[in-house]
Order: structure tokens, then sequence, then C-alpha cells
């Protein structure tokens, strides 16, 4: 059925293979999809999750790499967050700024400009993607493939990737059936499968490892884009998250939900120990960058039901909200023999410093069009050369018109664009987001709010009330159903 993936472009990659440095890192960057920060036990934000969900090779990439404290999301959603990745944008320059039903948002899209997969190629890379790679709509599998990725495995927006038995992927441009996983197989929705059909995640996982190998002679980039765990977990019938094990949560007191996120968890976690060990066995460990995060906050408690883990540890607000707990997200770097074992950081980032930073380990200049710093030289033990910011902007569309600000210490929200007040809270104290102190620094809202003025560019879909478009003409607040 799969066969071993087999580059059909030769003379491509023969073009792009440019001389670069042996030293250049092969670099791994994992992203997961709605993991919220308290759900991380080696961040030990919340008890609950720091004594039940098993994730020892997180837990080793921890104690031997660097785990960054102020990491952050593209934006509060998947969609938008994820093209804020591939982009290099911002989410006030960004082509999307909520998640949407439709395939083009705006005639501009795909950009005219390299995106992340063609960055890493000109920088001297073999690149592959794997998994919920959301290019900007489900029918455009060209545009993958045209955007620099010399191999890739994976499903076009999210609605394809719900279920972890899909009967199809989609392989380099083309739909590929996965007959193991019939209709039959699920139709009794039993949340465990054992060792029938295909497991998606392990079929990334298999397929990442095999790429590794046939390039360990050159570097390579990898973009891992898991769909684990997602917040849409239901009971009956379990919206796709069948798995092959329950890892031995059902042996807790844990809803059946419960034990089925927290089954993703423990799963991918071991598909994760996989690739590192293949690294290992490779003989690139000491050569190779693994990155690992998520691509917005938690989702659970959006739902409103009981949850025994604390997602979002002590962030206020989750997914949808650009409030900290819809976009401080964990990041944990792992570099043998570069990276300090067991270190911190408190150097900010967001997810289009990938981006730069793939440009700067290839040895090649960022360029206007990237939003974003290079973050190689917290990552490569020298952090005197690291580049500092002066502030983060976000503004997102889904629940309400939304912008935030990060500026030092402080923290300004604001929702409904000129229409609604600014929020200041300093997060040096008020990691919660709580106390309002706009009031007491007048100076420090003034220029935020010139940041947001500055930061957002008009966008023919979303408008900022007041800004965009008169205040009458702002779409209500939606619930989401």
């Amino acid at each position: 059925m799969f066969r071993p993936i087999q580059f059909t472009v030769v003379l491509a990659l023969l073009l792009c293979a440019v001389a670069v440095d042996a030293k250049q890192p092969n670099i791994i960057y994992i992203n997961t999809d709605d993991w919220g920060i308290g759900k991380v036990p080696c961040y030990k934000m919340d008890d609950a999750s720091m004594k039940i969900i098993k994730t020892p090779c997180l837990d080793q990439l921890r104690a031997g790499g660097m785990l960054f404290n102020r990491a952050y999301a593209g934006n509060a959603v998947c969609g938008p967050s994820r093209c804020s990745l591939l982009t290099g944008k911002h989410p006030g320059h960004a082509a999307w700024r909520a998640n949407t039903s439709t395939d083009i948002p705006t005639p501009d899209w795909p950009p005219k400009f390299p995106m992340l997969g063609e960055v890493a190629r000109q920088a001297g890379y073999a690149t592959a993607a794997f998994g919920k790679l959301s290019p900007g709509g489900r029918s455009l599998p060209e545009l993958i493939t045209a955007t620099g990725w010399d191999y890739w495995l994976g499903y076009l927006g999210h609605v394809d990737c719900r279920s972890f038995y899909n009967d199809h992927i989609w392989e380099n441009g083309v739909r590929k059936p996965i007959p193991e996983n019939s209709p039959e197989l699920l139709a009794e929705h039993l949340p465990v499968l054992g060792d029938k059909g295909v497991f998606i995640e392990d079929l990334y996982a298999d397929k990442a490892i095999e790429f590794m190998g046939q390039n360990q002679d050159r570097p390579f980039f990898i973009y891992y884009a898991s769909v684990v765990p997602h917040g849409d977990a239901k009971t009956v019938p379990f919206y796709g998250l069948w798995t092959p094990s329950l890892e031995g949560y059902d042996q807790l007191e844990l809803t059946q939900r419960e034990q089925l996120y927290a089954a993703l968890m423990t799963r991918h976690d071991r598909n994760v120990g996989r690739i590192v060990e293949a690294v290992r066995k490779l003989g690139l460990a000491e050569n190779t960058l693994i990155m690992w995060t998520s691509d917005n906050g938690d989702e659970s408690s959006y739902y409103g039901r009981t949850d025994t883990f604390d997602g979002n540890g002590p962030f206020r607000m989750f997914k949808r909200y650009l409030y900290e707990g819809g976009i401080r997200v964990p990041l944990i770097a792992y570099w043998p023999g570069t990276i300090e074992p067991g270190s911190t950081t408190d150097q900010w980032t967001t997810q289009y410093d990938l981006m730069p930073t793939l440009a700067d380990a290839g040895g090649k200049s960022t360029t206007s069009e990237m939003d974003g710093i290079s973050i190689f030289p917290t990552l490569g033990n020298q952090p005197e050369k690291q580049k500092k910011r002066e502030y983060l902007y976000w503004e997102f569309y889904e629940k309400m018109p939304q912008q935030a600000v990060h500026l030092g210490k402080w923290k300004g929200y604001r929702a409904h664009g000129l229409d609604g007040e600014l929020e200041l809270y300093d997060l040096s104290t008020d990691i919660g987001e709580e106390n309002d102190v706009a009031q007491q620094h007048p100076e420090i809202v003034e220029r935020i709010k010139e940041i947001m003025t500055d930061e957002h560019e008009p966008h023919p879909r979303w408008k900022l009330p007041g800004i965009d478009m008169p205040s009458s003409e702002a779409p209500p607040s939606k619930k989401r159903k």
C-alpha cells in the first residue's frame, strides 16, 4: 500500500543541494494540537496532570534540553496559528485570522513570498511535512507541494483529520486509500481497536523515521504536525478518537473521555520517543535539534465540561481567546551537546519565529517578509547574540474581534476594536490576568494602542470595529455550538 518514499522531482532536489556547513543541524519541529501547557507534566503547572498523564519521552527531552517559559502560539486557534507558522507572519499581517469553512480567504492566498518549506529548502534542507498541514483549504493539495515540501503526508485541513483511523490520506498531492481502515472497522464505535487498522499518528512517525534514514547524509527539516490531543473528544461516538490502547488509564477513576484523551497523549509521547531513538541510531543526535510545542492553548474548559486536568494551569481562559490561556504554549528544545540539560529560558518566542530560525540555521539572512526573529542563538547556547524584541502582537476574530500585545512585563488586551476598552495586566505579578491596571498606567496603555494600530493590516474579510468599519457594521459575537 504505502511504498518507500520516492521523490519524483530528483532534479529539484539536486538544485536545492546547496553547499552548507557540515555542522548545520537537522531540525525536527513537532507541533501538537490543543495540548494545553497545564497538561504537560514537566511544566509542573497542574498536580493532576503531573500525577496521571504519562509522558516519559517528553520528560526526557525536558531533562536533557531547554524549557521555554514564554513561548506563544501564532494565534488562538489552529488554522490561523498554523498560517502564522507557515508564512512567518504575525496575525495582523497574516492571510488567515480565524478558522473558516471556505477555502480561499483572499485573492492573495497563497502568498507570493516563500513559505516555511521553501525557506527551509533555500537554507539547504531536505524538507518533509506530516499531519495536519492546513495549507489554506481542503481543495488545494498542490499548494503544499508548491510551497517547498520535498515529501508530505497528511491532510489538507482539520475536518479531514479528525479521525485517527481515516480510510484515506494525502501523499505528495495524491489521495491514497487505507483499506485497513474500512467503515466496518469503526461501525461499533468502540474506543479501543488494539492492533486493528492503521493508527494515523503511528504512520506519521513511521514515515518521518523513513525520511530521516533516506536523508541522513544531508541536513533535513521535518515539520511534524500532530492532531493529538485536540479538545473535541466526546464519549460516543468518540469523534474519531479511537485508540490502539487506553495505556492503562482505564484502571483509574477517570471518565471515558479523559481516558481516551490521556491515552492519545501517551501514544504521541511514544512516537516522539521512537523519533528520538531513530535519530540516535543514525548517529545524528548531536547534530539534530528537536522542538516540541502546541498550536494554541487547551480547549476542554471551552466546552464547559468537568475535567480532572487543568489544561491551562494558572492562565486565564483557553483556546479562541487572546488571554494567556489561549496563546501561551509549551515549548521544549532538545539538542544534545549544545543545549544545556535541564535549562530554562525567559526568551520570548512565538511560532512565526520558526521561519527566520530555519534561515539562520542554514546560514541564510532573514528577509523583510518575516515578522519573527531568529531564536537560533538561544537554541545554540549563544544568548549574547540573541536579538531582542520590543513587543508581540496578535489579533483574532472567531469569537469576536480581539487584539493583544506583549510589551515587556505588560499585557494589553482589547475586544471589539475601538469600541472596546483596553485592559492592562502586569504579568510579572499577575500571571492570571485578574487585575486590570490600565487606569494606573495611561502611558503604557497609549503605547499599546499605538502598536495595535500600527501592526494591524486591513483585511478584506476580517475587520476591526471603529478601525476598518463603523461600529454599527460590527458582527455580533458568536458562541460556538
